[in-house]
C-alpha cells in the first residue's frame, strides 16, 4: 500500500520527474559512490524526507532512476510500445535493431561509468526476491530476451539459414555478454567494450561480415593483371633481324 500511496506518478508527477532527473545526473557526472539521498535533496531543493515521499526507499530510488536511463534509451532506439508488449511484432527490415540498440546503448555506457556502477551494485541487491531490484531486473531480462531472440528468429528465416544457436540460447547469452562486459570494463576502464560486443553479436548472430573487413586480397589479382592487348616483355618485334646475321653483299677479298 506505500508504494501505491507514496510511489506512482498519481501525486507530484512533476516533482518526481524532477527527483529522478537530478538524481540521474548525479550518478552520471559524480559517480555512483558520491551519490548520495543528502546531495539529490539539495539539487531538487527539499528535505531528504521530501525525495523519500515520492519513493518507498533509496534503494526504490536509484532502481527507478535505472528504469529512467532505460527509457531515453528506448527513445534513442526505434523500438515501439507495440514491439515491448510483443516481440513479433518486430520487422524483418528492422531485425538487427536490437543487435544495434544493444551496442548504442555500450557506447553510451562507456561515457558514463557511474551509471554502470549503478547497474551493477543494484544487480547483487536483485539476488534478493524481496528486494524492488529484483522486479526489475525480472522485467528487464525478459524483455531484453524476448525481443534479441525474436530479432534472431527473424535474422535466420530472412536469410535462409539454419540456427547456429537457438535463438532463446542467444539471447540468453547476449545478455550474460554485455552484463559481463560491464563488469570487465569497471575493472580495467580502458577495455573497449563496444568492439568486443560487436564481434561477439556478430559472430553468435552469424551476421555477414562488414564490406571494410572483407579479404583484402579479393581485388589484388585484378589489380596486378596486365593488360590483353600488351604483348609480354621478352617477345622482340618481328621485324627486327637477328644481331649475328651476316649481309650478303660483302665482295670477298680475291676480287
Amino acid at each position: 500500500m506505500a508504494s501505491n500511496a507514496r510511489g506512482t506518478y498519481h501525486k507530484g508527477e512533476a516533482r518526481r520527474k524532477q527527483i529522478l532527473d537530478e538524481a540521474l545526473n548525479i550518478v552520471a557526472v559524480e559517480g555512483f559512490d558520491q551519490t548520495t539521498l543528502s546531495k539529490i535533496s539539495k539539487a531538487v531543493g527539499i528535505t531528504e524526507a521530501g525525495v523519500l515521499h515520492y519513493f518507498d526507499s533509496i534503494d526504490d530510488l536509484l532502481v527507478q532512476v535505472l528504469r529512467e536511463r532505460d527509457a531515453a534509451d528506448l527513445v534513442a532506439s526505434k523500438f515501439t510500445e507495440e514491439n515491448l508488449k510483443d516481440p513479433e511484432t518486430v520487422r524483418p527490415e528492422n531485425a538487427n535493431n536490437p543487435v544495434t540498440h544493444a551496442l548504442g546503448i555500450i557506447a553510451r555506457n562507456q561515457k558514463t561509468p557511474g551509471l554502470v556502477e549503478l547497474y551493477a551494485h543494484m544487480s547483487v541487491k536483485a539476488a534478493d526476491s524481496e528486494s524492488c531490484a529484483y522486479k526489475y531486473f525480472k522485467e528487464r531480462g525478459m524483455i531484453e530476451r524476448a525481443l534479441v531472440g525474436q530479432a534472431a528468429i527473424t535474422l535466420y528465416k530472412s536469410r535462409h539459414i539454419p540456427p547456429i544457436v537457438p535463438p532463446e540460447d542467444v539471447a540468453r547469452l547476449l545478455q550474460a555478454l554485455l552484463d559481463g562486459l560491464q563488469i570487465q570494463w569497471l575493472l580495467e576502464n580502458d577495455l573497449d567494450m563496444e568492439c568486443l560486443a560487436q564481434k561477439a553479436l556478430f559472430a553468435m548472430l552469424d551476421l555477414p561480415t562488414p564490406p571494410s573487413a572483407a579479404d583484402p586480397s579479393a581485388q589484388a589479382p585484378s589489380a596486378q593483371a596486365p593488360s590483353a592487348h600488351t604483348p609480354p616483355a621478352h617477345t622482340p618485334p618481328a621485324h627486327t633481324p637477328p644481331a649475328h646475321t651476316p649481309s650478303v653483299q660483302t665482295p670477298s677479298s680475291d676480287e
